[in-house]
């Protein structure tokens, strides 16, 4: 985006969780409410210092709340993915150092099983599920079984179908839409960068059955669209499976070898780009700004994203990293099991990386 670089520099790098205002669902507080000290009669600074003071005890008291011995059931991506194992180890060890009992049930993203691990978790009437989805809509009947049993779910990196979302008290996710923006931002300024005033851009997914993925293309189109001397040729589920995607670049680089070829490639996570890069490197194809070649960009950032943007093989990537996003599950749903009032939709903030800002995000991005 214009001025993005300068804006930028004037920000803080450290992840901001942003609390989106919204109707909220919660669970009945733990404490009471405090009855405000100043009367109707009094001055409004005096009422509103009373106010105030009031709020910062109660918070202040909500944080000493013991969770010990509460119960959460994680129902979430399985290990297998490199993504899903560090966010969910990440949130494993915050709530189990607050005394919060986790019991991780994980699925190779196989929405049938996720389906049976919710229906166990239901079963087993914990304070809290943790739901992160492998297929938004396939899990609405059970989530309305949750909500039906007195069950709460926050639901994590991504949001619920429409008919689900009076069954969660609160969704903790990134900001999906604005990392699909940086990486059309990277493709065309990679392009330009290379030289290329047109060219043909392909972009390779995540899983097409969330929020998560459809967000990010939707705004990467919307992005793309702004300059149509570049045009989005190929939008295809690569499940996000490192091994897919390398296998659908092969297959589109060959494609459109005869037309035109492909200038920019959106591999969906990092270590989607970088299957395209090595399938771009085994069909002889040049890769990089430096070589004129393909521009490669990704999301959630890992540290092969960061190894190949310092190699040149990669453009850009954006944040997510996922112990970053871990953390803010973390500490959202400590709020919720000390009884405190969550808001409805919690963002994390994201930023977009190039070779210009590498050095901020870098220690963030090396986690996975």
């Amino acid at each position: 985006m214009h001025g993005f670089k300068a804006g930028l520099k004037r920000r803080s790098t450290k992840r901001v969780v942003a609390a989106i205002a919204g109707a909220t669902l919660v669970m009945t507080p733990v404490l009471a409410g405090c009855g405000s000290s100043a009367s109707s009669s009094a001055p409004a600074s005096e009422a509103a210092a009373a106010t105030a003071a009031a709020a910062t005890g109660a918070a202040s008291a909500a944080a000493t709340v013991d969770v010990t011995g509460k119960v959460v059931k994680l129902v979430s991506c399985g290990d297998v993915n490199p993504w899903c194992a560090v966010y969910n180890k990440t949130i494993i060890d915050g709530l189990t150092a607050a005394g919060v009992q986790v019991e991780y049930l994980q699925d190779p993203f196989d929405s049938a099983l996720q389906i049976q691990h919710l229906q166990s978790a239901i079963a087993a009437k914990p304070d809290l599920i943790l739901l992160e989805p492998d297929d938004d809509k396939s899990l609405v009947p059970s989530m309305q079984q949750a909500k039906a049993a007195g069950i709460p779910i926050i639901y994590n990196n991504s949001h619920p179908d429409p008919a689900a979302l009076d069954t969660v008290v609160s969704t903790v996710n990134a900001d999906q839409a604005a990392l699909g923006t940086f990486a059309a931002q990277n493709c065309v300024e990679g392009m330009k960068a290379a030289g290329a005033t047109s060219g043909n851009v392909i972009a390779l997914t995540g899983s097409d059955y969330t929020a998560t993925s459809n967000d990010r293309i939707t705004a990467f189109i919307a992005e793309l669209e702004k300059t149509p001397e570049y045009k989005l040729v190929s939008n295809q589920n690569a499940n996000w499976d490192s091994a897919l995607t390398g296998k659908l670049a092969s297959q589109l680089f060959a494609q459109y070898a005869n037309q035109g070829g492909i200038q920019c490639a959106y591999g969906m996570a990092d270590y989607q780009a970088n299957a395209i890069v090595q399938a771009a490197q085994q069909a002889g194809l040049p890769v990089g700004v430096k070589d004129k070649g393909l521009i490669v960009t990704g999301s959630n950032c890992f540290k092969v994203g960061i190894d190949n943007i310092k190699a040149g093989t990669m453009y850009g990537t954006g944040t997510q990293a996922p112990d970053t996003e871990g953390n803010a599950v973390v500490d959202w749903t400590l709020k919720f099991l000390r009884g405190e009032t969550i808001p409805a939709e919690n963002l994390t903030t994201e930023f977009r990386v190039t070779a210009d800002n590498l050095a901020d995000h870098e220690a963030e991005c090396t986690k996975a």
